[in-house]
């Protein structure tokens, strides 16, 4: 039988400072007890490393953010999203329940080729890497994406009420 570790830890970050505390916590019942916090400064690592750290951070984040996606054209897609986000001056995203599971660039190529969301995605898979990164850069995908996020963002949800009676 597997052992279950008793021990998490908890990560706080201060922009104020450029710091991140990390705490070891421990379960007792229900409850967790702080047992070690460590305060880790940006400023005590060696200058030459930022840029280093920094791409690690920017890396991480686009990634983690787009791990529910398959890796393929949607992942990109989805990290070009992010990153699109990111590049805008907007850190956290609002989590919308329902919210849109394909990314709106290949919305865009069904749109444009006048085909369904899932054909878009097999016609994708036909090609190779290179080649479907070629395509989803194309510009008329790429405009007619950033006018479905924008849409995506402002749309009222559709009451279900009618069936739910």
């Amino acid at each position: 039988m597997a052992r279950i570790n008793p021990f998490s830890l908890s990560f706080d970050e201060s922009v104020d400072n450029m710091s991140i505390s990390v705490t070891v916590r421990k379960r007792e019942g229900d409850d967790f007890t702080d047992l070690e916090t460590a305060e880790f400064k940006l400023e005590d690592v060696a200058e030459e490393l930022h840029p280093n750290i920094t791409l690690y951070g920017l890396k991480q984040v686009i990634s983690d953010r787009c791990s529910q996606v398959e890796t393929g054209p949607d992942k990109l897609a989805a990290m070009r999203e992010v990153f699109s986000q990111l590049a805008s001056g907007q850190w956290k995203k609002e989590r919308v329940v329902g919210a849109p599971t394909v990314s709106a660039e290949v919305e865009a190529l069904a749109q444009l080729k006048g085909i369904s969301i899932p054909d878009a995605q097999r016609a994708l898979r036909a090609y190779a890497p290179e080649q479907r990164e070629k395509i989803m850069a194309n510009a008329k995908i790429k405009e007619l994406a950033m006018q479905i996020r924008a849409s995506r963002e402002v749309a009222e949800v559709t009451s279900l009420d009618d069936l739910a009676a």
